[in-house]
C-alpha cells in the first residue's frame, strides 16, 4: 500500500513538474510573441496601420457573421463522424465548433482546450464519452492532413508569385519536416492508441485528468478504429473541412476588400494556408501573438501587400476573433452553469 502510494505521489510530482515547464514555455512564448507584434507595428508605423484599419471602420463588424461559414462547414464534416448519434444535431455541433474555435483562439490552452470542451459538450447532449472523444480525435487528425494539402496548394501559389525561390525552399523544407510528424500522429492514434499520450499532455497543462470523462481508454481506442474503417465517412469529413478552409480564405479576401486593398482569390488562399501552417507549428504561442502578424507580413509581401496593410489585416482578424469569440465563450459558460445547476438540484 505504501509503495503504491509512493509511486502515485512520484507520478503526480512528475506531472506537476511537466505542467510547470509547459506553462513557463507558453508564458515565455507569449511574451516573445507580444514583443514581436509590438516591434512589427512600430516598424511599420502605428499611424499607417491605424489609418488602414480606420478606412474600414464599422464595416469590420461584418467579419463576425461571415466567420459562421467556415465554422458551419467544419461542423457538417464533424456531423458525418457522428452520424449514428442523432442528438448531435448540426446546429448544436456548429455551436460547439464556435466554442472550440473561440477557446483555442482566445485562451492559453495550446490549441487543445477547445477539443476537450467539445468532448464534454457532446456528452452533455447524451453522446457516449468514447464516441464523443473518438469523433474529436479523428477529426483533429483529418484536420492536420487536410491542412497539409491546403498548405501545399498555398505553396504552389507562392511559387508562382516568387521570382526568388529561396523562401519557397524554406517552406518546402518545413513541410517535409512536418510530414513525419503527421504520420507519427496518425500511427499513434490508429495503431497504438493516442488517448494515453493526450491524457498526459493535458494533465500536465491543467493539473487534472480532463479526458477521464471519456471513459475506458480501450473503448475509446476501439471507437477510433471503428471510425477509421469507415473510409467514405472520412473522405466526406475531409472534403467538408477543405471547404471550410477555402471559406476561411474567402473571409481573408473579404477582410482585405473591406480594408480597401483587394487581392486575387488565389493570393488569399496562399496567405490563409501558409499563415495557418506557421501558426499550427507555433501552437505553444498563446493566440499566435506575433506569429500571425509575422506570417502575414512575410507572405503578404509576395502579393504586393505592404507591411502596414498586412498588419492591419491581422489586427482586423483579431477584432473578429474577439467579437466572435467573447459571445461564444459566454454562451459556453451559460450552458455549463445551467448544467451544474441541474446537477446540484438532483443531488
Amino acid at each position: 500500500m505504501t509503495v503504491a502510494r509512493s509511486r502515485k505521489d512520484n507520478k503526480e510530482d512528475t506531472t506537476g513538474a511537466t505542467g510547470m515547464r509547459l506553462r513557463i514555455i507558453m508564458t515565455v512564448a507569449g511574451v516573445g510573441g507580444l514583443a514581436l507584434l509590438i516591434i512589427l507595428v512600430m516598424h511599420s508605423g502605428v499611424n499607417d496601420v491605424a489609418a488602414t484599419l480606420g478606412s474600414a471602420g464599422w464595416a469590420l463588424l461584418w467579419l463576425i457573421p461571415v466567420h459562421i461559414a467556415p465554422i458551419a462547414l467544419d461542423a457538417v464534416g464533424w456531423r458525418a463522424l457522428l452520424h449514428d448519434h442523432r442528438q448531435a444535431s448540426l446546429p448544436y455541433l456548429s455551436w460547439i465548433a464556435a466554442v472550440r474555435d473561440s477557446i483555442n483562439s482566445l485562451l492559453p490552452v495550446a490549441r487543445v482546450g477547445g477539443e476537450v470542451a467539445g468532448v464534454r459538450l457532446l456528452m452533455m447532449r447524451g453522446v457516449p464519452g468514447s464516441a464523443s472523444a473518438a469523433s474529436v480525435m479523428v477529426e483533429v487528425t483529418l484536420t492536420l492532413a487536410v491542412q497539409f494539402i491546403f498548405t501545399l496548394v498555398g505553396l504552389g501559389i507562392l511559387l508562382y508569385y516568387l521570382s526568388d525561390h529561396v523562401a519557397a525552399r524554406l517552406v518546402i523544407l518545413g513541410l517535409l519536416v512536418s510530414l513525419p510528424l503527421l504520420i507519427v500522429f496518425y500511427l499513434l492514434q490508429h495503431r497504438w492508441g493516442l488517448f494515453q499520450l493526450l491524457e498526459r499532455v493535458l494533465t500536465a497543462l491543467t493539473g487534472r485528468k480532463v479526458l477521464s470523462l471519456a471513459g475506458d481508454p480501450a473503448r475509446l481506442d476501439e471507437a477510433i478504429q471503428h471510425l477509421y474503417r469507415r473510409r467514405g465517412v472520412l473522405l466526406t469529413t475531409a472534403l467538408w473541412q477543405f471547404a471550410g478552409l477555402m471559406a476561411g480564405a474567402a473571409e481573408l479576401w473579404f477582410t482585405l476588400w473591406l480594408l480597401g486593398h483587394p487581392i486575387s482569390l488565389p493570393a488569399a488562399i496562399m496567405l490563409e494556408s501558409l499563415a495557418q501552417a506557421v501558426q499550427s507549428a507555433a501552437f505553444l504561442v498563446p493566440g499566435a501573438l506575433g506569429i500571425q502578424e509575422g506570417s502575414f507580413v512575410l507572405f503578404g509581401a509576395a502579393t504586393g501587400l505592404s507591411p502596414d496593410v498586412a498588419l492591419a489585416l491581422s489586427l482586423a482578424k483579431r477584432v473578429r476573433q474577439v467579437g466572435f469569440g467573447i459571445p461564444s465563450l459566454l454562451s459556453w459558460q451559460w450552458v455549463e452553469g445551467r448544467h451544474l445547476h441541474r446537477l446540484l438540484r438532483r443531488a
